[in-house]
C-alpha cells in the first residue's frame, strides 16, 4: 500500500464553458434545415428556445450524406460512425424526455389503483413503465428502469441531458451519469452539481471514456456533498457482502463487495498464485486465475495442469500459502514496490480540507475513505514533489537515469502515470500503473537532442496492446502538445488520416500542482553510433523515426491552421450575430 500526495483542484468553474453553439458536426444546413445554424441560441443558453426539429434535422442530414458515400473509404466508415452516434444520443434525450412527458401528464390526470388482490397500489410510476414496456415488447422492470433514467433527466441532471443531445457523451455513458448521481443528497446539491458536470462537459475538447466520466462526476460529487459521501461510505463498508448467483451447464457466480484497496490486494494475490505455473499449462489466463482463487478460498492445493514430469512451476504447499503471500508482499514493500498506489493532496493527508484522492485501478475516492486508508499498518506515505525551497536546484527533480536519458527517472515515471490517470489512448480505461510509459516523440538514441528526449510532456502511458499498436503499427501517429491555455492535450492519427482526439481529461484537472512541479532539463547525451556488424536495421528504424516526426509535424500545421479558421468563424459569427451571453459566462 502507498499514498502519493499532491494537491487538489479547486472545481469545475462555471465561467469554463465557451458560449458558441454546437453545430452538430456541420459547418452549414440545407435551405429547409435553416441556414444559419448560428441564429440557433447554444442548448445551454435557453433551453426551452432551442429548435429541435432544426438540430435534429442537421444531425439526420449528417448522417444521410455519410452514408451515401463509398462505404469502402475508410475515412468516411468512421464519419459514419461519428455522426451516427450523435444521432443515436439525440434520440435517446427525445426518448427520455418523451417518457418524461408521459410521466407528468399521468400525475396531473391520471389516480393511483388498488391491485386486484388489494395488496399493493398500482402507483403512477408502475403504470407509466408498464407503457414502455408494452410499447418495447421489454420486461416491467426494464420499463422501470427507462422511466428512472427518463425523471433522472427530466428533475435531477437537465443539464447533463443536454450534454447528451447534443452528442457530447452516449445513451451509456448518460444512464452511468444516472447512476454516479442518483445519491445526492438534496434538490439543491442536485441542480449544483449537474450544472457543474455539465459545465466541465462542455468545456473540456477531446474524448470522454467511461472511467474518466465517473472520475470527473464522483469528484464533482465528493467536494459539493463530503458529509453525504461519508456517510454512504461507511454504510456501504457496513455491507459489504459475499454471495453466489447460479449459472447455466452447472456454473455459478460468485461475487463479493469490499472497499476497493482491498479487493485491488486481493485480486493481487489471485494473479500472484496463478502465475507460478510452467509456461506449458494448456489453461487460459482466466482459467487459471479461477482456479487460483478457489485454492485461496479452501485451502486446496493450487497445481500446475501441464502433465509433465519435469514441471518447472514452484507453487507452495496449502499449509504454507498463506505465510508464502505475507512473506512476498513483504519483499514487495521492502524493495520499494507498493501494493496499491493512492494519490492525495498533502492538505487532505493532513486533514486540512477534504479533496478527494485517486486510487489506481478504482478511480476518485472520498476524503473519508482516504483516512480510513490511512489508519492500515502498512501505508507507506511518499511525497510526489519535495519539499518548497527557494534553491531550484533542490526542488527540481531529475527526468531521466543518470546511466541512461533513455529511461525515465522513478519521479517522472511516478508523475506521468499521476497524471495521466489511465492509458492515454481514447476510450481506454487501463490503469496508468499496468501501463507502459511511451515516449510520443520516438527517442533518437543516437542524438537525444534531435527528438523525443526524456520530459514530462514528451511521454504518456499506453497499455501494451496500444503501445504496440504505435510502435509497430503502419501509419499510426500520436502526438501530445500544450494548447493556448497551456493546458497538456493529445491525439492519435490512423493510418488514413483520421484524427482522433485524446482524453478530455487526466488527474491534472484532479491535482492541479502536478503541473507546478519543476524538472531538471534534460542533458543530451553522446551521440552513439551504430553497431558496424548490422547498421541497416538501424537506419531503417532512424528513416521510420524521421518519417513519423515529418508527419506529427504536418498534423501539428493542420491542427493550427483549423483552429484559426475555427477561431475566425466565432469572431464573425460574434460579429454578426451577437448574443446576450457572449459577454459573460453561460450559467
Amino acid at each position: 500500500m502507498e499514498t502519493e500526495t499532491a494537491a487538489a483542484d479547486d472545481g469545475a468553474s462555471v465561467g469554463d464553458i465557451p458560449s458558441g453553439g454546437d453545430s452538430g458536426g456541420l459547418d452549414s444546413a440545407s435551405d429547409n434545415c435553416y441556414d444559419l445554424i448560428w441564429d440557433h441560441p447554444a442548448p445551454w443558453d435557453e433551453p426551452d428556445a432551442w429548435d429541435d426539429e432544426a438540430f435534429w434535422c442537421q444531425r439526420a442530414q449528417a448522417v444521410g450524406a455519410a452514408a451515401s458515400l463509398a462505404l469502402g473509404d475508410p475515412e468516411w466508415t468512421v464519419d459514419v460512425l461519428t455522426h451516427t452516434g450523435k444521432a443515436n444520443a439525440m434520440l435517446a434525450w427525445i426518448e427520455y424526455r418523451e417518457i418524461g412527458a408521459m410521466h407528468s401528464g399521468l400525475v396531473a390526470t391520471g389516480r393511483p389503483e388498488a391491485s386486484a388482490r388489494g395488496v399493493r397500489m398500482l402507483d403512477i410510476e408502475t403504470q407509466a413503465a408498464a407503457r414502455i414496456a408494452m410499447s418495447r415488447g421489454i420486461s416491467q422492470s426494464q420499463g422501470d428502469r427507462w422511466l428512472a433514467e427518463a425523471i433522472a433527466m427530466r428533475d435531477r441532471i437537465p443539464s447533463i441531458g443536454r450534454c447528451l443531445r447534443d452528442g457530447i457523451i452516449s445513451p451509456r455513458q448518460f444512464r452511468l451519469a444516472v447512476s454516479r448521481t442518483e445519491l445526492i443528497d438534496g434538490q439543491d446539491w442536485s441542480k449544483t452539481i449537474d450544472l457543474d458536470v455539465a459545465a466541465r462537459l462542455h468545456s473540456r475538447t477531446g474524448t470522454w471514456s467511461n472511467k474518466r466520466l465517473t472520475d470527473l462526476i464522483d469528484r464533482i460529487i465528493f467536494r459539493h456533498d463530503p458529509d453525504a459521501v461519508r456517510r454512504r461510505h461507511e454504510k456501504a463498508k457496513a455491507s459489504r457482502s459475499v454471495w453466489v448467483l447460479p449459472d447455466a451447464d452447472g456454473m455459478a457466480t460468485l461475487g463479493a463487495t469490499m472497499t476497493a484497496q482491498d479487493a485491488n490486494i486481493a485480486l493481487r494475490n489471485v494473479f500472484l498464485l496463478a502465475g507460478k505455473v510452467c509456461k506449458k499449462d494448456p489453461r487460459s489466463e482466466s482459467a487459471r486465475r479461477c482456479d487460483a482463487l478457489f485454492s485461496l478460498l479452501s485451502g486446496l492445493r493450487f497445481e500446475c495442469d501441464c502433465g509433465t514430469h519435469d514441471c518447472a512451476s514452484d507453487i507452495p504447499e496449502p499449509g504454507a500459502l498463506a505465510q508464502w503471500i505475507a512473506d512476498h508482499q513483504n519483499q514487495e514493500v521492502a524493495k520499494g514496490r507498493v501494493l496499491v498506489q493512492v494519490i492525495a493532496s498533502q492538505t487532505t493527508v493532513d486533514g486540512r480540507d477534504d479533496e478527494p484522492a485517486f486510487i489506481d485501478g478504482h478511480g476518485v475516492i472520498s476524503a473519508a475513505h482516504l483516512r480510513d486508508l490511512l489508519t492500515r499498518d502498512d501505508i507507506r506515505l511518499r511525497p510526489l514533489n519535495p519539499a518548497d525551497s527557494n534553491d531550484l536546484d533542490e526542488t527540481s527533480l531529475p527526468t531521466h537515469l543518470p546511466s541512461d536519458p533513455y529511461r525515465p527517472s522513478t519521479a517522472l515515471a511516478t508523475f506521468v502515470r499521476t497524471r495521466d490517470g489511465y492509458c492515454t489512448i481514447p476510450g481506454c480505461d487501463k490503469p496508468a500503473w499496468q501501463c507502459d510509459i511511451d515516449h510520443v516523440a520516438e527517442y533518437d538514441h543516437d542524438d537525444p537532442t534531435a527528438g523525443g528526449q526524456t520530459t514530462p510532456d514528451g511521454l504518456a502511458t499506453k497499455c501494451r496492446m496500444h503501445h504496440n499498436l504505435k510502435t509497430f503499427g503502419s501509419g499510426w501517429v500520436d502526438d501530445q502538445y500544450r494548447d493556448s491555455t497551456g493546458r497538456l492535450l493529445s491525439e492519435v492519427v490512423s493510418p488514413e488520416g483520421i484524427r482522433f482526439p485524446g482524453p478530455a481529461e487526466t488527474n491534472s484537472a484532479l491535482f492541479p500542482s502536478l503541473d507546478t512541479i519543476t524538472w531538471h532539463a534534460p542533458k543530451p547525451a553522446a551521440p552513439t553510433s551504430p553497431a558496424p556488424d548490422d547498421p541497416k536495421p538501424r537506419d531503417r528504424t532512424k528513416a521510420k523515426h524521421a518519417r513519423r516526426r515529418a508527419e506529427r509535424e504536418a498534423n501539428r500545421q493542420q491542427r493550427l491552421a483549423e483552429e484559426k479558421i475555427a477561431a475566425d468563424r466565432e469572431t464573425r459569427r460574434r460579429r454578426e450575430h451577437p448574443r446576450e451571453t457572449d459577454g459573460d459566462p453561460p450559467y
